[in-house]
């Protein structure tokens, strides 16, 4: 069975990240987030999701679409010049946006689906439930 990726918010990469593992040698995990890019800039982009942002690294593969919604997947990363936590990304799918609808994605609906998640681990990715 494969390691789960759990679904984050911007406002969890702290729990995420290198600096926050047990050990140095344990592995840093693959995370997914959700997302609108706001901004493209060389190698880096910027994803806003439910009032906040994150940076992803880009490789020279990733090919992403100013105001297009991408679901990712990445590492977290503690940025250059201590500018915080990013995301090194693995890969991102775009979200097809004819099949969105024509309000948008729901993001209260999204943010209470991985504020339960981490919620209720157990359910979710077979872990140790939270008292």
């Amino acid at each position: 069975m494969s390691l789960p990726t759990p679904r984050i918010l911007p406002t969890h990469l702290h729990a995420f990240s290198p600096s926050t593992l047990p050990t140095s040698s344990t592995p840093t995990p693959v995370i997914r987030l959700l997302g609108t890019i706001t901004s493209l800039r060389g190698d880096q982009a910027t994803l806003s999701s439910c009032g906040s942002s994150v940076t992803c690294l880009l490789s020279r593969d990733s090919h992403l679409r100013l105001n297009g919604i991408y679901e990712v997947l990445g590492k977290v990363v503690n940025l250059e010049g201590g500018m915080g936590e990013g995301v090194k990304l693995l890969s991102a799918t775009e979200w097809d946006e004819s099949k969105v609808g024509e309000k948008g994605v729901d993001w209260r609906a999204w943010e209470a689906v991985v504020e339960a998640t981490h919620r209720c681990k157990g359910i979710f990715y077979g872990g140790k439930e939270d008292e």
